[in-house]
């Protein structure tokens, strides 16, 4: 893909702002990215708006609009830490987040199940709530085999250099969407490595159609469907940000697929299952999820995608 001046400008503001997190101890860091986050929640007025709306029909009548306004706020602030402490760790720094007890018994309990689990993999979901980027630096650095799928940004130099950033070295990326991609998840899965996942984004294209916020989300089929079809279990990661720079993660599962149902069936109910502790833990904490995502999870399928399902 060619290199666009909007692209090399985009480039150069994140790793200029990259090169002063890099200098900068973790909480002036911090203080930093709040400042930019306060900027854009002031410029960004039609996505501040938006996320406002969503929040409001999510959570009813009883979320003023003030208070929708403080959790909006509390969403993009927590989204802009978290690429600080991308920058602040990755890329092979030496440096590290704290990382908190309860995170460290949850990671014992996947190891646990790895060890006991020889040749066996599983799926770890992740949505995006608190540092949902953390689970790709954190987990691989405990010993997990991890690998993750990633898309196609718009933009291919910050691709590449976040890709670098987000995870861990040894994680393996695939990209998302080629035939030679599923025999590559089958093939891992069953030699006992684990798919880092985000459970909760909208496809474009017909996928697995779950109750989600009051509604109808339609999801990406990965998730439930790689479970039946490998017969692995699902983890489910929900992390927490308390403050600034305390963490905490939960975790769920394993859920195990059920060979009694029909594939369909079960794929869907693993997905159900899962987005239903998703949806309870947004509703219970809400400035913890990211409602910034252009792609509104609830938005219904453009016609020519319905039209192109088989």
């Amino acid at each position: 893909m060619k290199h666009r001046p909007k692209h090399w400008a985009e480039y150069l503001l994140l790793r200029g702002f990259c090169g002063i997190v890099a200098v900068l101890p973790y909480r002036p860091a911090l203080i930093l990215a709040a400042g930019f986050a306060r900027i854009g929640f002031a410029l960004a007025a039609a996505r501040r708006k938006e996320a406002i709306r969503r929040i409001r029909l999510v959570l009813g009548p009883g979320c003023s609009p003030r208070q929708a306004r403080a959790i909006a706020w509390q969403s993009l602030r927590n989204m802009v830490f978290n690429l600080a402490e991308i920058l602040y760790v990755g890329g092979g720094r030496q440096r590290a987040l704290p990382i908190p007890a309860d995170m460290l018994n949850a990671l014992d309990r996947v190891r646990t199940y790895a060890r006991e689990n020889p040749g066996r993999g599983a799926i770890f979901a992740c949505p995006h709530m608190g540092n949902w980027e953390l689970a790709g630096i954190v987990v691989p650095s405990c010993g997990i085999d991890m690998f993750t799928l990633t898309g196609v940004q718009k933009n291919p130099l910050v691709q590449d250099y976040l890709q670098r950033l987000r995870h861990a070295p040894g994680v393996e990326l695939l990209p998302r969407g080629s035939g030679t991609t599923l025999r590559k998840i089958f093939a891992n899965l069953r030699k006992g490595k684990f798919l880092a996942i985000m459970p909760d984004l909208r496809s474009r294209l017909p996928g697995v159609r779950v109750r989600f916020f009051g509604g109808e989300a339609n999801l990406y089929p990965g998730m439930g469907h790689f479970a039946r079809q490998v017969e692995v279990p699902i983890f489910l990661a929900v992390m927490k940000r308390h403050g600034w720079t305390r963490h905490s993660v939960e975790l769920h599962g394993p859920f195990e697929p059920d060979p009694a149902l029909d594939k369909e069936a079960d794929a869907l109910r693993l997905t159900q299952l899962v987005m239903d502790i998703v949806d309870a833990e947004i509703r219970r904490d809400p400035g913890q999820w990211f409602w910034y995502n252009k792609r509104w999870i609830l938005d219904p399928l453009e016609p020519e995608a319905e039209i192109a399902a088989p």
